[in-house]
């Protein structure tokens, strides 16, 4: 039986009771592994030694393969000294066919020769536009930019999320196997019935950080006062200076709702009782709460910076504005009928493009497996 190993340890907080909700790759990733153990796959997840919570019943068959204590190990020679020793050793007692990286770090590069002397297949995802042109010297170091790019060099898989991502990978790396494959979701029929509802709330879903642009969120609740918005999310420390300055103007709106983190098990009736998700990001790849939205039926208001190879327009899933005062026109001038076509499309092209068996089953053929 084909083994693949999850190197990412914050998906077992998917799979525990009580578990803190992170980003959209620890979400994505969860899917893959739902996905492939479905389609007969063995699933093994890292897990940091120091964790002892033990995963729900429904879960059982997916491993935890223990790594290092976080905190453990001198300071300055951890890596050399503590974590690698560890984690090599638990790459062996997983013993996999492919390891599956959701973001490529630094480490990709260092752990893929590990990979390469063990006989391991290494895949990377590419969860982010921003690492791939000069968005990357906001968010990563030198060190990292020179390992990350390294990393891609020696891996056996690119696994990207849009259009933009693969032809900047495949013209920079020509002979590398790359696939495009969308984010998966797990289809529900529970929400997908929507009726038009002016009473609804317009939802934005994020951690808060610089990338998602708090400052546009502002700027579009300020214009629109009669509108109600349910803000979801937490701050990501260490807090950029323009986060924490409009978290607290927000704060001071009238029309926002600070409702903290949604659990995986609220978000689908949370987008249910929205009329419109909000994105204000500056960049992203393929925005997971853009799945879980459409699902339900809910239309996507964004910029054309987050626009996946252009299907909000294309597929008539929601509008793409230029800045508050646009929005606003677009916002009065929408019909019951214009409303409710674009919250079908929205269902329909869930349906048909995100499946996690059909994309899980294309993820098996790329590698061959």
């Amino acid at each position: 039986m084909t083994k693949i190993l999850f190197t990412q340890s914050d998906i077992i907080e998917m799979m525990v009771e009580k578990g803190n909700p992170f980003g959209g790759a620890v979400v994505e990733s969860f899917v893959w592994i739902t996905a492939l153990s479905e389609l007969g796959v063995k699933i093994n997840v890292f897990k940091t030694s120091d964790d002892k919570r033990s995963t729900k019943d429904e879960f059982k068959l997916i491993e935890t393969i223990e790594t290092y204590d976080p905190i453990k190990g001198m300071r300055w020679a951890r890596w050399l000294t503590y974590r690698y020793p560890n984690l090599i050793s638990a790459i062996k007692r997983s013993d996999p066919n492919y390891v599956y990286e959701p973001i490529p770090t630094w480490n990709s590069f260092f752990l893929g020769l590990v990979y390469k002397f063990l006989g391991i297949k290494q895949i990377l995802r590419i969860a982010n536009d921003n690492m791939l042109d000069e968005r990357i010297k906001i968010t990563h170091s030198k060190f990292d930019q020179i390992f990350i790019q390294l990393g891609f060099k020696i891996c056996d898989f690119i696994s990207v999320q849009n259009e933009f991502q693969f032809n900047t990978l495949k013209k920079k790396y020509p002979n590398k196997n790359i696939i495009k494959l969308f984010n998966p979701i797990v289809i529900s029929s529970d929400f997908i019935v929507k009726d038009y509802n002016k009473s609804g709330y317009i939802s934005w879903v994020a951690n808060f950080r610089y990338q998602k642009n708090l400052q546009l969120l502002y700027n579009i609740v300020l214009s629109l006062p009669n509108e109600e918005f349910k803000i979801a999310g937490k701050p990501i420390s260490p807090l950029d200076e323009e986060t924490e300055i409009f978290i607290e103007k927000l704060k001071d709106l009238p029309n926002v709702e600070f409702v903290g983190s949604v659990s995986r098990n609220e978000i689908l009736p949370f987008f249910s009782k929205s009329k419109f998700l909000l994105n204000t990001s500056r960049y992203e790849g393929f925005s997971n709460t853009f799945l879980e939205a459409m699902m339900t039926g809910t239309p996507i208001l964004t910029t054309e910076n987050v626009n996946p190879d252009g299907i909000i327009d294309t597929f008539g899933l929601g509008y793409i504005y230029k800045d508050e005062n646009d929005l606003k026109q677009i916002l009065n001038s929408i019909s019951e009928t214009h409303y409710l076509q674009k919250s079908k499309n929205c269902i329909e092209y869930v349906q048909k493009n995100h499946d996690h068996l059909v994309l899980a089953q294309k993820l098996l053929d790329f590698l061959k497996i």
